[in-house]
């Protein structure tokens, strides 16, 4: 009788009756019930995310079924699913200890590590995400029965975001062409890749793929904004400004202070000392901006290049009020008095 009915739980498993699994098994005595039949009855209930339930069951047949590689991954799976990472992690370590090749706990492992690698800190980030994608290379090799591209895509767009974190943009620039090569062909990469080849003063590379980025479709602020302050790097003002033009035209917010500060170094470059003293003005102008140590340092050092020294003093000192005490500020002002007294 117990042959039938584990050979009806097989077809029942693979036609993914999972209720009809349960119904059967809980209109059994408990004499009835051996540890097979039990562990059967835990895979149903986790089918249907009743993942408390099949943890209560495993624990019942633990003496005898902890020691296979089955047991520890539905523990392992369950605890997944009620966002215990640890004990989860556990589990399947445990699976694979027992069996190495267990393909549903490798995969399971490799999202665990993925989903663990989406915190702040970029090398605990990068050690995490590196674990997933040794679990996920794992998982391929045995025949994988899910299509990995994704996680994979996925995965190497985080180490790159990392790794440009921590100003590592050779490693990063390995990861996001990694990402390319799996298939990834959206804006966000390009937009990835231009950053990071502009950060590695790679200006014209940058400048092509910010212009695929335009082709893919994508035209904001942070892209026109970009592709002008590329520009302005390889002093070419008058495009920086017509880019600059654009990101300011797009921008959602009435003041953006990477978008003032850009736009003022530009204008100074073209000698349009007066349009970026405007610019500043209109900003500190508004309270909360009033005080801005960045932007009042701009609008300190216009003055300096047109040589009025007794605005710029004004604006100098002004920020050694505000607390600004370094070396640039200082060699300022001793420039600025030198030039007051002669």
């Amino acid at each position: 009788m117990k042959d039938d009915l584990m050979k009806l739980l097989n077809e029942l498993e693979k036609e993914r009756d999972y209720h009809k699994i349960i119904t059967v098994i809980e209109a059994l005595s408990d004499e009835d019930k051996n540890s097979k039949i039990k562990l059967s009855l835990a895979k149903a209930y986790s089918h249907i995310d009743e993942f408390d339930k099949t943890i209560e069951i495993l624990e019942s047949i633990k003496d005898s079924e902890s020691n296979t590689s089955i047991w520890n991954y539905c523990m392992g799976h369950s605890y997944y699913y009620l966002d215990d990472i640890s004990e989860a992690e556990r589990y399947l370590l445990k699976a694979l200890e027992i069996n190495p090749k267990d393909k549903p706990s490798i995969f399971l492992l490799a999202l665990l590590y993925h989903e663990l690698g989406d915190i702040e800190e970029p090398e605990e980030a990068i050690h995490y995400l590196n674990k997933s994608l040794n679990y996920f290379n794992t998982y391929s090799n045995l025949d994988a029965d899910e299509d990995i591209t994704e996680d994979l895509i996925s995965i190497e767009q985080k180490l790159a975001w990392n790794y440009d974190k921590l100003k590592n943009h050779k490693e990063a620039e390995i990861h996001l062409r990694k990402a390319i090569s799996l298939g990834d062909n959206e804006e966000w990469i390009y937009s990835q890749l231009a950053y990071n080849l502009r950060s590695q003063e790679r200006y014209e590379e940058a400048l092509k793929n910010y212009q695929k980025v335009i082709e893919l479709g994508r035209k904001d602020t942070w892209l026109y904004s970009e592709i002008a302050w590329t520009y302005f790097l390889i002093k070419k003002p008058q495009l920086a400004l017509d880019y600059m033009k654009k990101a300011k035209e797009l921008s959602p917010v009435e003041v953006d202070l990477v978008l003032t500060t850009r736009m003022t170094s530009i204008l100074l470059a073209l000698a349009e000392h007066k349009e970026a003293i405007k610019m500043i003005e209109e900003v500190i102008s508004k309270e909360e901006y009033k005080n801005d140590i960045n932007l009042l340092s701009n609008l300190a050092y216009i003055y300096i290049d047109m040589k009025d020294y007794k605005s710029a003093l004004i604006y100098l000192q002004r920020l050694k009020e505000l607390g600004r005490d370094d070396e640039w500020l200082n060699k300022n002002l001793e420039f600025v008095f030198s030039k007051l007294e002669k």
